[in-house]
């Protein structure tokens, strides 16, 4: 079942933990001001007009093991240009850190940050977690995402959708059935329902959002999400940060060591 919600008002922070902690994920409505969404659109404009630049004609696969350091494809015509807080012009503890903190601890590490953007006619993505669970036994999140939406963005533009409580599912070191590496790495087979497969659990239900300008997603890491196809005739923009526990470094996000630059 594919639900489609709608933006909800301000929620607090002991609501936004409890949604986090059941669902995976948190909408928080409105949580940039106006001249920080502003910033964020024109650093990450500035940045992709001079990466695409450099990238030229050069050969880019898809996945971060075949991109490069300043840019990854992550899936025909959607791509991820890393951008630091410092560069945005930010500190990344303008963001909702006190719910951030909360979950990953008050030493939390900003992990990395940048700009993804989808061409209009790009197709959906096929459904994947970021980073693994870790023990068997579930845990805290490790790792957490924020996506900033840089304007408004109607369901055509293709919202991210997400599996609504699949971070508990997820388990590879829990469920053997499930392989980490098709988690991860966009495999054709991953989708909701394999969560479940041969149990007597309940799918996970589909949850997407529009978003208007300065609304923030954050979700666990190991949710299961996919970013969907932007059927309009706009660029779809967010920016986002992800923050990591202190003592977690695994990093399956930028993993190719190759330039767009000269050496």
């Amino acid at each position: 079942m594919n639900q489609t919600g709608r933006q909800t008002s301000a929620i607090s922070l002991d609501d936004a933990k409890l949604q986090l902690a059941d669902d995976g994920f948190a909408l928080l409505v409105g949580m940039c001001e106006t001249g920080l969404v502003t910033r964020l659109l024109e650093v990450s404009m500035e940045r992709s007009r001079a990466v695409t630049q450099a990238l030229g004609t050069k050969t880019i696969g898809i996945g971060s093991a075949a991109g490069f350091q300043e840019i990854v494809q992550r899936s025909p015509g959607r791509w991820d240009i890393p951008v630091t807080p410092t560069e945005f012009g930010v500190e990344h503890q303008s963001l909702p850190w006190p719910l951030i903190a909360d979950t990953l601890g008050t030493d939390a590490e900003h992990a990395f940050s940048g700009v993804v953007y989808s061409d209009p006619g790009s197709p959906a993505q096929f459904w994947h977690i970021d980073s693994p669970h870790v023990t068997a036994e579930h845990q805290q999140p490790h790792a957490l995402n924020v996506m900033v939406a840089l304007h408004d963005i109607t369901l055509a533009m293709g919202h991210t959708e997400l599996a609504s409580g699949s971070h508990r599912l997820t388990n590879h070191l829990h469920n053997p059935a499930l392989v980490s590496d098709e988690l991860v790495y966009q495999h054709e087979t991953t989708r909701p329902e394999l969560l479940v497969a041969h149990t007597l659990g309940k799918v996970p239900e589909r949850m997407s959002f529009p978003l208007t300008a300065g609304s923030c997603l954050l979700f666990d890491d190991r949710i299961l999400h996919r970013g969907l196809g932007n059927d309009s005739t706009s660029r779809r923009s967010v920016a986002y940060f992800s923050y990591r526990k202190a003592d977690y470094c695994e990093n399956t996000h930028f993993e190719s060591q190759r330039s767009i630059y000269p050496t």
